[in-house]
This record gives C-alpha cells, sequence and structure tokens, in this order.
C-alpha cells in the first residue's frame, strides 16, 4: 500500500494597524507660553568706497553705499522711519572741508522685503542727509495694519559736489548715520 501523507500549509498575514493606539489612561496637559517684544534696528555697511562720477575738484563723484536693512522684531503693527545723517560731512587733511549741502543722498528702489499683510513701504525724497539726528533726512518709511515681523533693505546712493578749492589727491572721508524710531 503506498503511504499517503498528508500536511497543511499555513500562510500568515500580517496585520498591520494605522494610526497611533491611545491608551485608555490617557491624560493630557495643557502648554502654554508667551511672546516677548522684539526689537527694531537697522544694520549697514561698515565701509564705501564711491568711485564712479568725477573725481576732480569741481565734479561731482558717486557710488552706492551698499545694503541699508531694518529689521522689526517687535511683533505689532506699529510702522517706522528710517533716516540718515552726517555729523561730519566730508573731510581730508590739508583740502576744503564738504559740506552736508554738497552731498545728496538717494534711497533708491528696495532691494528685499518680508513683511505680513499689505504694508505701504515708501522711499523718501533725495536730499542732503541732516547734519544730526534730530534734523536728518528720510530714507524709507514702513506702515502696516497687519501685526508682525518685517525687514525692508535698499541701497542707497551718494553724490559728492567735489570743491574747486579741492587740492588734487586728496582723500576724504565721513560718517554717514543710518537711525530707525
Amino acid at each position: 500500500m503506498f503511504g499517503i501523507r498528508s500536511g497543511s500549509l499555513m500562510v500568515g498575514v500580517a496585520a498591520v494597524a494605522v494610526g497611533t493606539a491611545v491608551p485608555a489612561n490617557a491624560v493630557d496637559s495643557t502648554v502654554t507660553f508667551s511672546t516677548t517684544g522684539g526689537t527694531l534696528s537697522v544694520a549697514v555697511p561698515a565701509s564705501a568706497t564711491l568711485t564712479g562720477g568725477t573725481t576732480v575738484p569741481g565734479g561731482t563723484v558717486t557710488g552706492a553705499m551698499g545694503t541699508v536693512t531694518v529689521t522689526d522684531t517687535r511683533g505689532n503693527a506699529t510702522g517706522w522711519t528710517a533716516s540718515v545723517y552726517s555729523t561730519t560731512g566730508f573731510t581730508s587733511a590739508g583740502s576744503t572741508a564738504i559740506a552736508n549741502s554738497g552731498i545728496t543722498y538717494t534711497p533708491g528702489s528696495t532691494t528685499s522685503t518680508t513683511a505680513p499683510g499689505s504694508p505701504t513701504i515708501t522711499a523718501g525724497t533725495a536730499g542732503s542727509p541732516g547734519a544730526n539726528a534730530g534734523a536728518a533726512l528720510t530714507a524709507y518709511t514702513y506702515a502696516n495694519a497687519t501685526a508682525g515681523g518685517n525687514t525692508v533693505a535698499w541701497n542707497p546712493s551718494l553724490a559728492v559736489v567735489i570743491p574747486l578749492t579741492a587740492q588734487g589727491g586728496a582723500t576724504y572721508s565721513g560718517t554717514v548715520s543710518h537711525q530707525v524710531a
């Protein structure tokens, strides 16, 4: 007689649970925190060199100052005004000084902005920087009905009229200051 072998073949299927199982004894915690008001600040290049235009006495030297950036992390809808002034004008050892009236600051267009809502960002009119912080020339203003942080950047240019009485080969320097409030 022939022996018949019988066997069984079992194929297993693993069940995969979708989702996260919550234990029957789970308890929730309410987590809170408070934000603090940030700051309003302006960042400027440490230095700039004007190389355009005409650098001879009686000429006008021109150039970009580099990117100026206002950062507002106060988190409210209060606007700000950025302004520019120069307490020194431009001076050179042994040559005629250049007063602020011989300097023209032009804000130019924004190079970048980040802001919530629909802000109004307005460039000031080109002109001579003020002689001090209280008489500063407006560079940019920012207004927004939507609260939140913002940044606005621009690359202003300067034009400086060189006096006819300036000595050839003179190196001029001066300080141009930005403030924001």
